[in-house]
């Protein structure tokens, strides 16, 4: 009876922090992670991601004579992947097990209050208004040859991408009837979001936080945006969006506040692909 009623509180604070009616804390065995540890956790899926996109998907498209979008479709999916399997690794090897109150806690994924939604109504805002407002940097960077998309890149999905669509067709490759395409882009698109965010915000930043304190979203913001750098022509106008949303990920220790706003950002072209296959061209 002891036992069960000093239990009890912990339980109930447990749900409490769950629930986002208390703040989370960050479990025992999660071990700091300075500059050192953040450079080298950037540089191994920054390298992969570079080569799928500059080596792999090119050299695919040019032995296969596929569209490009058939290599993208294989190689983004894949290193989405990646990044998923590399967070619940981590998770595991600190010791913590695969259930929901120890994941939820770890990975500060406390229910959405109401200033959490309002936080990401503005953090969605924000982020498309310097996602679009600073698109003209992307032909700019392009011009300097270790910033250009590799050659075989289509023009949609180059700088000027938004100038360049043809209704109808994407990276190359009509999408009318082609059912595949739209399932593959659906589960390209959770991977992504739940990949990148469950790697750099859940498992990666309270890991910065215990090592850089209040700045650390600065490290973890650099981070993620240089991690595009598959798209380097498009730096300019990713990591200010990345920097922004690192500091309110922080401030309101909730990673679900990203992974909604990632959503939404993202959610665009997976409906656009989705009409198209519908034979709605758009």
């Amino acid at each position: 009876m002891i036992a069960q009623a000093a239990a009890q509180p912990a339980v109930a604070d447990d749900q409490a922090i769950i629930q986002g009616r208390r703040p989370m804390k960050p479990p025992g065995s999660m071990q700091p992670l300075g500059i050192v540890g953040s450079i080298v956790q950037f540089i191994v899926p920054a390298a992969i991601l570079y080569w799928t996109h500059f080596f792999f998907v090119p050299g695919f498209i040019s032995s296969t004579g596929s569209p490009y979008l058939v290599g993208y479709l294989i190689g983004w999916p894949s290193t989405m992947a990646l990044f998923f399997i590399a967070a619940m690794v981590g998770y595991r090897l600190e010791g913590n097990a695969f259930q929901w109150k120890s994941f939820a806690l770890r990975f500060r994924l406390a229910r959405m209050t109401g200033k959490d939604w309002l936080w990401t109504l503005g953090l969605f805002v924000l982020s498309m208004a310097l996602y679009f407002g600073l698109g003209f940097t992307s032909q700019w960077l392009a011009r300097i040859p270790i910033l250009a998309p590799h050659p075989l890149v289509p023009p949609d999905f180059g700088p000027g991408a938004a100038s360049a669509r043809v209704p109808g067709i994407l990276m190359g490759m009509p999408l009318a009837g082609k059912t595949w395409v739209a399932l593959v882009f659906l589960v390209g698109w959770l991977l992504n979001v739940f990949g990148e965010e469950f790697w750099f915000r859940g498992y990666i930043l309270p890991r910065q936080e215990l090592s850089m304190g209040a700045h650390a979203w600065i490290a973890n913001g650099l981070m993620f945006g240089f991690n595009h750098i598959w798209q380097p022509w498009n730096l300019l106008l990713i990591i200010p969006a990345a920097l922004v949303a690192a500091y309110v990920v922080q401030r309101r220790r909730n990673t679900w506040v990203l992974i909604v706003m990632h959503g939404l950002m993202n959610l665009t072209l997976v409906v656009g692909v989705i009409l198209n296959v519908a034979g709605i061209n758009v």
